[in-house]
């Protein structure tokens, strides 16, 4: 037989067994703690002088105000499925993706400012810090004029979000399948600091969940499990072709950070 018809068989085989299908994740809930006496601090200061504190090295972002202009690059682990004689298999593959950190800390700042903080100088507060290693917190007040410090304790850009069910489109009827995975997750923590008292007034981590709506692929039935593969589809209607599921890209993470802060703020007031 022909090459050329064998394929095209093959071809017409593969898609009568394969259906639409959509993945989907439950939100991730956000874990927010605030001391009492927070209340009292807002209650007096509706405007308090903040100032945002970042580590001096991070890993998953590029810093483009580091000496030299050297990059800090963020690995991210890719869970690869593989079936062999009807067994799964992972393979570990690791690709690299890079986020410009002076722009997710800028979105953090502006959010503050809209929300109706004295936003302080970063640059100006880690020279204080710099040159007063052993300074605490409770004297910094006199040298920088700052009430709040929030503390960005850690911020991932490649959160995993696994799940071995899927649903076909369009009856919404579920079937199992071999783990996906989808690192389109993220989170962000940060710490609160009263300046005056030296004291730890506030505890905050907000998580990116992908896929809340559902996100497009195709399901194919193989064994007791299926297997998902992302890819988007077009539905009735529709004619914009989306990006293929791969990670947050810059825009979409600064906009979780924005919403974070906004969620943070609206938690200490």
């Amino acid at each position: 037989m022909n090459h050329k018809y064998l394929l095209l068989i093959i071809g017409f085989f593969l898609i009568g067994c394969s259906k639409r299908a959509v993945i989907k994740f439950a939100q991730k809930p956000a874990e927010l703690t605030s001391a009492d006496i927070l209340t009292e601090i807002m209650l007096v200061n509706k405007s308090p002088r903040i100032v945002l504190r970042v580590p001096n090295t991070r890993v998953g972002v590029t810093n483009t105000q580091s000496a030299g202009n050297q990059r800090s690059e963020m690995v991210n682990t890719v869970v690869v499925k593989q079936t062999v004689k009807g067994k799964s298999n992972l393979k570990i593959q690791e690709t690299e993706q890079q986020y410009d950190e002076t722009a997710l800390y800028n979105a953090i700042e502006k959010q503050l400012f809209k929300e109706g903080f004295s936003v302080r100088d970063r640059g100006l507060f880690n020279q204080v810090l710099d040159s007063n290693h052993s300074i605490d917190y409770s004297k910094i007040k006199d040298f920088t004029n700052t009430d709040l410090i929030l503390e960005l304790v850690s911020l991932d850009g490649s959160v995993g979000y696994t799940t071995n069910v899927c649903y076909t489109d369009p009856d919404g009827k579920q079937r199992l399948i071999e783990d996906y995975r989808d690192l389109r997750g993220a989170s962000v923590e940060f710490k609160l600091v009263h300046v005056k008292t030296n004291e730890i007034v506030g505890s905050y981590k907000l998580h990116h969940t992908p896929c809340l709506d559902g996100c497009r692929g195709m399901y194919s039935k193989k064994g007791a499990y299926g297997m998902f593969v992302s890819g988007f589809w077009l539905k009735p209607g529709e004619t914009k072709q989306k990006k293929p599921y791969q990670h947050l890209d810059q825009d979409e993470l600064e906009a979780f950070v924005t919403e974070a802060t906004r969620e943070l703020v609206k938690t200490i007031r």
